[in-house]
This record gives C-alpha cells, structure tokens and sequence, in this order.
C-alpha cells in the first residue's frame, strides 16, 4: 500500500512539473515570472489556504496565478476575486486582460471580479433582497458613508436622551459626557462588522479593537443597545429600508440558505484579507463550496481590530496551509530598510525576520518646504526628469485629505500637478490608467486605496505632525478623556492610534518599487513627523532641516 502512495505522489510531481513548465512557457502573466517559493504555493491545493508576506513579496501575483492554475485545470467553474479595495479589484482585471491565456479560458468558467460590497448586493438582489449597489470603496466613498452614519447616529441618541426612558434610567445606566457622537458611530458600526447585533451577544462581548476610552460600563451596554435598535428602526422606516456598509455581511449571513448552490462559487480568491471585516469573511466562508485562498499581510492592516480568530471564522488554516512568502520582489532594500524600521506593536508576530531584499537603488529622501510653490515644483521637476530617463516609469503622488473631497480638489498641489500631467485619482483608475500605455498617468491618491497597488516612483505628501499621526484622530481621542490626558487608558490608545497611523504610513512607502520621497510644506522644519524618529539616520538623505535632531 505504502509502495502505491509512493508512486501517486512520484505521478503527482511529475504532473505538477509538467503543468509548471508548461504554464510558464506560455507567459500566462505578460513580464511576470514566478519564483520557485512562489510557484510550490500555486501547486499547492488546499480546501483553505492563507498566502501571507510583507508588501512586495508577491501575495497578489501568486493568488492570481493560483485562479489561473484552476481555470487551466477545471471547466464550468463559479469563481471569485473578491477584495475590499475598489482599486485593487481593477488592477486585478486589468492583468488579466492583459493574458492571452485568461482570453482563451475565461468563457470556459463564471469568472467575477467584485469587490466585497458589489458582489454582496448582487447576490442579496438576486433572491429578491433589494440593496443599493456599492460600486466605489474609496476614501471619499467611506468618508461620505461614515459622515451620513454620524448625522443619523446623532439624531437618534438626541431623541434617545430626552426621553422619559432616558431620564428614569439609573444614573449607572446613563452616557457619559465622553461617550461622543463619534465614539457611538464607531461602536455602533463595529458591533455590526463582528455581528453582536443581539443584545445578548453586544452585553457578553469582548470590545477588542474599540480601546480603553471613553470609559464604557456593562450597564451603559444597555443603553448603547437601546439606541442601536432605534437607529434600526430609523434605517428601516425614516430611510427607506437604507443600510450601512457592515450590513452587506450580516443580510448575506441572514439569508444563506436562500441562495441557490448554483450562484454560490467553487473558488473564492480573497486578496487583502486584513482589510475584510470578521462577518464578510465569515460570509465568503459559507460561499466557497470547494476552495477558499486567502492572501495578505497584518502589517498592513488600517481597518479596525476584532475579538475574532480566523478558526472562530470557520477558516482552518493550520500548517502547510499557512504559507509565507520572504523575498520583497517589488521595493529596493532601501526602501524597504527604511520601511521596516517603523516600529509598531507586533500583534501578532507580523515581523519576518527572514525577509529578503534583492534589489538595491537610491536612499529614500526626506524633504522639507517653506513654501508650497517649491514643494509643487521639485514633484514636477522630478516627474519629468524620472520620465526622461524612461517614460514607462510609473508615478503615484499618496496624500492625506482623508477622503475630504472639496479639499483634495482644491488644493494647490492638485491644481499644479493637474495642469503639468495628466493626473487621475482613485475613481478614475478603473478607466483611465492603462497598463499597456507606454506613458502612464500620475495617480494621485490616498494611501487606503493604493494598497496592492505598486508604482516606481512615489511621493509620500503630509509628512509631518498633522498627518502622521492623524491630527483629526488625536483631536477625538482628547475628547472621550474626561480632562485626564495623562492617564493610563489615554496612553494606551494614543499607543494604539500611533501604531495604526504607522502603518498607514507604511503601506504608502511600501508603494515604491525604485525611489521613494516623503515631503512636508511647513512654517518650520521641526513640524516633520514624529515618526521620523523610527527611522535611522544613514537609511535616508535629508533636504531642508537637520536630521541629526531625530537620531539616537
């Protein structure tokens, strides 16, 4: 018997070998050549299977080729790439229009590029459960969503606090100055995204990701809960039947069984898994009927946290189905040194001491401006010269106008960039950013929606005290204080904001495959990031102030 299992797994290589030849040879991914780390991850078939790495070592490429493998292997199949970045789910389709053979196979399958939220109201449409279709998820997207949920939030604890109710309840029971609109917007839409929407559930939960301030006591639950029903009820009878974002997650949830089999898929692709909320991933478990394969990366995680382990999930990725890729195929080893020096808290052992950095280029630069004119100028003085040297070069400006539409637009630096290039923002990626086109545009963005995303050349704007760290967060952290700055739990979540400001800012850098500049525009120098102090001094070259004052 031994002998014969022996023999199958001879076969079995000899087939995996076969198809690798094979696969390469036909360039399936023009100017994309697999590693062999990476390629004994696509020959791998798992039920589930989580492709992790730091940004650049290929997760995406790797989880695309696996999708390729099964339309090469398998006919008549449902698949999914599925993503929460709008932007990421058209680079994705972008590639592979860009594969001879994905043509020749992609009428053989159901093949959908959705992001979660489009793919969820597809389906709900489908059995008769009547949503709006979410086509955009980008900063202003989210930004325009969560300002809607603010205002209805606070119009139903307004009413809720001057009721008779109210006003009986014990003194234990009721709200604190600090328990802001902000702060009950947030819970609220985090109670959705982990699905304590009962209750039971709310009162018996662990609040892992919402910090330590405001103070909340069990007994105010009651009444966050009260005000969670009434905002329901608002949605349902003052808003037409209106929902959240979280809510795509929990009706596809509710009404699982509804769905037939056959618009349920064979394969889910999930790419950027750290930014899906515990009930989305929970739902695209009930939806893969034969594979699910995850990739992503928890350094880059700048959505919230969550009580939730991947087991708890129904996602079972233990062992050989947890693979980890090491070698950075995208950024210089500057770059990356640079990066990676960023010290945020390890969570949860994100840091891959194996990592390895082929290439080598220039020192990223840190650069100061007096004036916005000389800062505009040296970007496009740059641009030009980079594209002097090779047209093809791919540019991205990354900003921190956080979804402020009317401030985005109307900022200098728009306008001058505008006028010298032709500039594209995130929305305008789907249908004006042509990866065949021998000069691309200069993509002005925000660096929620360029993950994925990677360019040669990238400009990391706001670099400075108000924007890394995020002044708007500090401002909302001070107010859920009660006038104790100097406590413990406002140390904590300030620790807590600093770390995922970091990372924000580590998604940006990690962009740029072969130059790297980080920029601020200020009255003085001293106003740069304090996170300039993570970096160490011979990893960047410094124009406009003195970098000795930030080095240990």
């Amino acid at each position: 018997m031994s002998t014969m299992t022996e023999k199958r797994k001879q076969l079995a290589r000899r087939l995996a070998k076969v198809w690798q030849n094979d696969f390469e040879m036909k360039a399936v991914l023009p100017g994309i050549a697999l590693s062999e780390e990476q390629m004994s991850v696509v020959l791998q078939d798992e039920d589930q299977m989580l492709i992790q790495g730091a940004a650049g070592s290929g997760k995406s490429i790797t989880l695309l080729y696996k999708m390729l493998k099964v339309m090469e292997q398998e006919e008549g199949k449902r698949i999914l790439y599925c993503t929460f970045n709008w932007t990421l789910v058209q680079h994705a389709r972008k590639l592979f229009r860009q594969s001879a053979r994905y043509e020749e196979l992609k009428d053989k399958h159901v093949v959908h590029f959705h992001t979660f939220h489009y793919m969820a109201a597809k389906l709900l449409k489908s059995i008769g459960v009547s949503v709006p279709t979410v086509v955009f998820t980008t900063q202003t997207a989210l930004r325009k969503h969560d300002d809607t949920v603010l205002r209805r939030v606070a119009a139903v604890f307004s009413r809720l606090m001057n009721t008779d109710w109210y006003r009986r309840l014990p003194a234990a029971q009721k709200l604190y100055s600090t328990h802001t609109y902000e702060f009950l917007k947030e819970e609220i839409l985090w109670m959705k995204a982990n699905g304590f929407v009962t209750e039971e559930a709310y009162l018996n939960c662990e609040r892992t990701g919402r910090g330590h301030l405001p103070r909340l006591t069990k007994e105010q639950r009651h009444t966050i809960f009260a005000g969670f029903q009434m905002y329901q009820a608002d949605l349902k009878d003052r808003f037409n039947g209106d929902v959240d974002l979280e809510d795509y997650a929990l009706l596809l949830l509710k009404h699982m069984e509804e769905i037939p089999e056959s618009l349920k898929y064979d394969y889910v692709f999930v790419d950027e898994v750290q930014d899906l909320q515990p009930m989305q991933l929970k739902a695209l478990v009930m939806l893969a009927k034969r594979s699910l394969v995850l990739a992503g990366d928890s350094r880059q995680r700048i959505y919230k946290r969550t009580p939730f382990s991947y087991k708890e999930l129904g996602i079972r990725i233990e062992g050989r189905k947890n693979r980890i890729l090491h070698t950075n195929f995208r950024s210089t080893r500057q770059i990356m040194q640079l990066a990676e020096s960023l010290r945020f808290i390890d969570e949860e052992g994100e840091r891959d001491s194996a990592a390895h950095y082929p290439r080598n280029g220039p020192l990223p630069q840190i650069r100061y401006f007096a004036d916005i004119a000389a800062h505009n100028q040296f970007i496009i003085q740059t641009i030009k010269e980079k594209w002097k040297e090779d047209p093809a070069k791919t540019v991205a400006v990354i900003h921190r106008f956080d979804g402020d539409l009317f401030r985005e637009r109307n900022s200098k630096i728009f306008f001058d960039l505008n006028r010298e290039f032709e500039l594209i923002t995130t929305e305008q990626y789907g249908k004006r950013f042509d990866l065949a086109r021998p000069r691309k545009p200069v993509f002005f963005t925000d660096a929620f929606s360029v993950k994925g995303l990677e360019f040669d050349v990238v400009f990391v704007l706001h670099f400075d005290r108000f924007h890394y760290p995020s002044e708007r967060r500090m401002e909302e952290l001070k107010k859920r204080t009660s006038g104790e700055p100097s406590s413990e739990a406002f140390a904590q979540d300030e620790e807590q904001i600093r770390n995922d400001e970091k990372k924000v800012l580590y998604v940006a850098m990690t962009r740029a495959k072969e130059a790297l500049y980080l920029l601020y525009c200020n009255e003085k120098p001293i106003r740069i990031s304090p996170f300039v102090r993570d970096f160490p001094c011979d990893c960047y070259e410094a124009y406009g102030f003195d970098k000795s004052m930030y080095c240990k």
